[in-house]
């Protein structure tokens, strides 16, 4: 005579396994996604040279170090033309009022940017440590072209068939406000 088996020592589990195909799908999107659109913020520093103070020795303050001087040469963009500034002053035109480079027929004067910009060149290179950098600055409501027109201006200029670089690293500073 046959037994049946126990219904207890046969119990065969029927869940169905999870599929993780899905999720894998899921992070192989996303990761790059939010790779592409994280922003990387860049931190600046002031150089300051506080004097230091009195120490209990009684020792009277000592000079400061100064850090290596930097022209910091910065062209702003306004509706009136161009103003060129460095860390030791704004260059003025011959009317001591206004940008330094005003429009010309109401149309901004790129050719003469960069003439001034050559004359800066010559006079200030080897002397500062940031002298192949320039800030382009600009009033909201410059057009896009003219940022673009200046910062090839401010990069090189030709003379007699030969381009000559004048401040390769441009870089873009905010608004004036």
């Amino acid at each position: 005579m046959a037994f049946r088996p126990s219904l207890r020592s046969s119990h065969v589990d029927t869940s169905p396994e999870m599929n993780m195909f899905p999720m894998m799908n899921l992070m192989v999107v996303l990761i790059p996604l939010l790779l592409s659109t994280a922003q990387i913020v860049r931190l600046s520093m002031l150089e300051i040279n506080l004097p230091p103070s009195a120490g209990a020795g009684g020792q009277g303050p000592a000079a400061p170090v100064e850090a290596e001087r930097k022209l910091d040469l910065a062209v702003t963009i306004t509706d009136q033309g161009f103003f060129i500034s460095s860390s030791a002053a704004v260059l003025s035109n011959a009317s001591g009022e206004g940008p330094t480079i005003p429009k010309r027929d109401g149309e901004y004067d790129f050719a003469r940017l960069s003439e001034v910009l050559y004359e800066i060149k010559q006079k200030v290179e080897g002397r500062f440590k940031d002298d192949n950098r320039i800030i382009i600055v600009a009033e909201p409501q410059i057009r896009y072209q003219t940022v673009v027109s200046t910062m090839d201006a401010a990069r090189c200029i030709e003379r007699d068939g030969k381009k000559i670089l004048l401040f390769p690293e441009v870089a873009v500073g905010a608004g004036v406000l």
